[in-house]
């Protein structure tokens, strides 16, 4: 990594320090008892970090999938074959999160005493923990597998 781009994503994490730091002291320091008209603490500044929490998480998709095609392209002029295995691991993913939101259930379920029946959402959530468990249990497949030594050249 040159120089320049070093201190670029210096200044770019002690700026996210920052942001992130000035959120937490207006969510934790200006207004946290206050209350709504059902009687619940509700602080102040929770739509502030709430709405942090969306930017970091887009952000890092955005920069993510950017810099997979980035390396794609790269590998795709150097290394066609490692190319395509990304584009298979992909996939394979995508067919993870399909197969997973399929098995999902829109059975209702109960939340604060009321049935809460969007089967959209009731199947996203499935899909999460379905996800979740089949990665999980992949990655320690993998895992075992590199320990033995079986792919090693």
């Amino acid at each position: 990594m040159g120089k320049s781009a070093y201190k670029i994503s210096y200044y770019v994490l002690y700026a996210l320090f920052a942001i992130i730091g000035v959120v937490l002291v207006l969510f934790y320091g200006v207004g946290f008892d206050t209350t709504n008209a059902a009687g619940l603490t509700e602080p102040q500044y929770t739509d502030a970090l709430i709405y942090l929490k969306y930017a970091l998480v887009a952000i890092t998709v955005a920069l993510a999938v950017i810099a997979g095609l980035a390396q794609f392209v790269a590998s795709l002029k150097d290394n066609p074959k490692g190319a395509v295995k990304t584009v298979v691991a992909l996939i394979a993913l995508v067919a993870v999160v399909a197969i997973s939101y399929g098995m999902g259930s829109t059975e209702p379920i109960m939340v604060n005493g009321e049935p809460y029946n969007d089967t959209f959402w009731l199947k996203v959530t499935d899909m999460f923990i379905y996800s979740m468990y089949i990665l999980g249990v992949i990655a320690a497949i993998a895992a075992l597998v590199n320990m033995t030594g079986i792919f090693k050249r």
